[in-house]
């Protein structure tokens, strides 16, 4: 599928701090964390307005009686350079709101046994409700990409999409821009990744300007500081240039940066713990739910979900005629939404099993996108 475009290219910039925010989110939750957390929640940006269409969480949807509910997140990176300086691109390639390039529904068990994220290919052929420039819907509906509802109607018309599209009920909201990315990287102390063969993709002159995020990266383990990282992620010519591929890309760096957050004595460490903290709160937008005493109560109930037990999927789809957008395909995409809106393990336990995650490989492959055959969060896998 073509991704073509200066504002494609940019995509993977906001990976990484997607990914570290998630990453976050689902391990911080420890006295360390708490007051940390505590310590830089002003540094958040709060958008009161999108209590108009997340929905408050509710017990009434879990399997079983908990002491917590389950809990929906969507997570959106945007790539507007409106007041993000001028190193990620110029107001021409994407102002305003942006584009939703990057964005997952990442359901949590009311149990906090066992979590997993769906991700959304952006070039995704829907049919949604038509939004108004404040968000608000307007009793239409249009068809598109998907994240077209970002760019029109921002925060509250992707929403609106995604609980139109799945049926989920989103209960919270997570927003990363581009600010603030090398400087998490950095502050993890690095992310270690592997590679199935040497990285290059040089600078070079085009007949319109330069393209290539200037990395050189050798075959095997290696050990990326924050700059690149965001040359990485940036790569133009890594796998076939697609949003599929970009996506697996996105899940194995999140991986990367759960299991380096996890094993770096980071959330034993206070110090460390509220430098890093400090830099994600910086570039994040969440709702009112996700700040706060809130914000502080949901990172606790989290202590008890291990890396092993966090899966990673891509709505099943299929290519349009176009070869540039997808459609769902909604025999595979329902069972997802229908886990996260019943609070069921994914996939379905089979009969006779007592597990509820799947079992995953642990060899170093490029994560799948097939939903059979999930990535998780402790996996050592290596960009191809």
């Amino acid at each position: 599928m073509s991704t073509t475009g200066p504002r494609h290219r940019s995509l993977a910039r906001i990976v990484a701090a997607v990914a570290s925010v998630t990453a976050l989110l689902v391990t911080g939750a420890s006295w360390a964390a708490f007051a940390a957390v505590k310590g830089v929640e002003g540094n958040l940006s709060v958008d009161a307005s999108l209590n108009q269409q997340l929905v408050a969480p509710s017990a009434a949807t879990s399997a079983s009686p908990q002491p917590n509910t389950p809990v929906n997140i969507l997570v959106v990176g945007t790539d507007t350079r409106t007041g993000q300086g001028r190193s990620f691109g110029s107001t021409l390639d994407a102002s305003g709101n942006g584009h939703s390039d990057t964005a997952f529904v990442l359901h949590i068990s009311a149990d906090r046994k066992t979590a997993f994220a769906v991700s959304i290919p952006r070039d995704s052929w829907v049919t949604r409700p038509g939004c108004r420039a404040d968000g608000t819907i307007d009793g239409t509906f249009t068809t598109g990409r998907f994240n077209t509802a970002f760019a029109v109607g921002g925060r509250n018309c992707v929403i609106a999409a995604v609980k139109y599209l799945t049926g989920v009920p989103v209960n919270h909201f997570v927003e990363v821009n581009f600010l603030g990315f090398e400087a998490i990287v950095n502050a993890l102390g690095g992310v270690d990744i592997c590679t199935t063969h040497a990285i290059s993709d040089p600078v070079r002159p085009t007949g319109t300007g330069f393209v290539g995020s200037g990395l050189e990266l050798p075959k095997g383990n290696v050990h990326l500081d924050g700059t690149q990282a965001l040359a990485l992620v940036r790569a133009r010519h890594i796998g076939d240039g697609s949003d599929l591929s970009r996506i697996d890309r996105q899940h194995q760096f999140l991986s990367a940066v759960i299991r380096q957050a996890t094993s770096s004595g980071l959330i034993t460490d206070p110090v460390k713990l509220y430098d890093v903290l400090s830099k994600v709160a910086q570039s994040l937008t969440v709702d009112t739910g996700l700040s706060g005493d809130s914000l502080q109560e949901f990172l606790l109930s989290l202590q008890g979900l291990k890396p092993s037990a966090i899966h990673f999927y891509t709505v099943p789809n299929a290519s349009r005629s176009d070869h540039a957008t997808v459609t769902w395909v909604r025999s595979g995409a329902n069972p997802m939404w229908n886990a996260m809106i019943n609070d069921t393990p994914y996939p379905p336990r089979a009969k006779g099993t007592s597990s509820a995650a799947p079992s995953s490989s642990k060899s170093p492959i490029a994560t799948s996108t097939d939903s059979t055959n999930p990535s998780t969060a402790s996996d050592t896998t290596c960009i191809s």
